[in-house]
C-alpha cells in the first residue's frame, strides 16, 4: 500500500496545484477612504475598533498567498483590532471589550503567463468579513447590570460587524529576480449594521480606491510537461 500513496496524492492534486509560486506583499492605501473626513462627518462606530475606524484595515496592509497556475493566484490578509479596558474601584473591577476580526482574500486572474518577462496586468475579485466581539464583566454587576451589559454587548457587536467585496485590475513589474512592484485600482463595497446614533440602520458605502503593492515572490518549481511552453 505504501507504494501507491505518492501516486494516489498525484491523482488528488491538480497539476497547478504542485507547481504553485508562493509570494508576500505589501498593500499601501494612503488615505484612499478620506478617514479624516469620515471621521469628522461622526461615520466612526465610537468604538474605535470598527471597520471604518481605520485600525482593522489599516493603510499598510500584509498578505500572503500564491499562483496557483501561470494566470490564477490566490492569497488572503487579515485586520485585527481590540481594545479592553478594566477599571477598578476597591476590589470591584469592570471590564469591557471590543474587537473586530476581519479575514480577507482575493483572486487575481493574470492576463499574461507569470514568467513571462513583460510587465504583467491582472483582473482581480476579493471579499471580507468583519467578524465582531463585545463583553462587560465584572464582579460586583447584580443580575440586572448582566442582563443590561449583555444587552449593551450585543448592540456594540452589531455595530462592530459587516461585510464586504472589492473588484479591480492591477498590474506589476520585476525589480528585482525575487522582487515585484506593482498599483491595482478597486472598487470597495462595505456594508454594516450602523450609521450614527441608531445601531439597527443599514449602511452600504461604495467607493473606488487606488494602492501601491510591494511583493516577494518564491521561485517557481518547474511547470508540468502539459503547461509547459511551447518549443519554437
Amino acid at each position: 500500500m505504501r507504494p501507491l500513496l505518492p501516486a494516489l496524492l498525484a491523482l488528488a492534486l491538480p497539476a497547478p496545484a504542485l507547481a504553485a509560486a508562493p509570494y508576500a506583499g505589501l498593500e499601501w492605501r494612503p488615505l484612499s477612504r478620506g478617514d479624516l473626513a469620515w471621521v469628522l462627518e461622526g461615520d466612526s462606530t465610537g468604538l474605535l475598533v470598527g471597520p471604518d475606524d481605520g485600525f482593522v484595515r489599516p493603510q499598510l496592509a500584509p498578505y500572503a498567498g500564491a499562483w496557483v497556475t501561470q494566470h490564477v493566484g490566490l492569497h488572503a490578509s487579515l485586520g485585527v483590532a481590540r481594545l479592553t479596558t478594566t477599571s477598578w474601584a476597591g476590589d470591584v473591577y469592570v471590564q469591557h471589550h471590543w474587537g473586530v476580526i476581519r479575514p480577507a482574500f482575493d483572486v487575481r486572474v493574470a492576463l499574461l503567463r507569470r514568467d513571462d518577462p513583460r510587465p504583467s496586468p491582472w483582473l482581480f475579485a476579493g471579499a471580507h468579513l468583519d467578524a465582531p466581539s463585545s463583553r462587560a464583566t465584572s464582579n460586583g454587576y447584580t443580575q440586572e447590570e448582566r442582563d443590561a451589559a449583555r444587552e449593551a454587548a450585543a448592540l456594540d457587536r452589531v455595530r462592530l460587524g459587516g461585510v464586504g467585496g472589492r473588484i479591480g485590475a492591477g498590474v506589476d513589474v520585476q525589480l528585482l529576480p525575487a522582487v515585484r512592484l506593482g498599483g491595482q485600482w478597486a472598487l470597495g463595497w462595505q456594508r454594516t449594521l450602523f450609521r450614527g446614533a441608531d445601531p439597527t440602520a443599514i449602511t452600504q458605502w461604495l467607493a473606488a480606491e487606488g494602492s501601491l503593492l510591494l511583493e516577494v515572490h518564491w521561485p517557481q518549481k518547474p511547470a508540468p510537461p502539459d503547461e509547459a511552453a511551447p518549443a519554437e
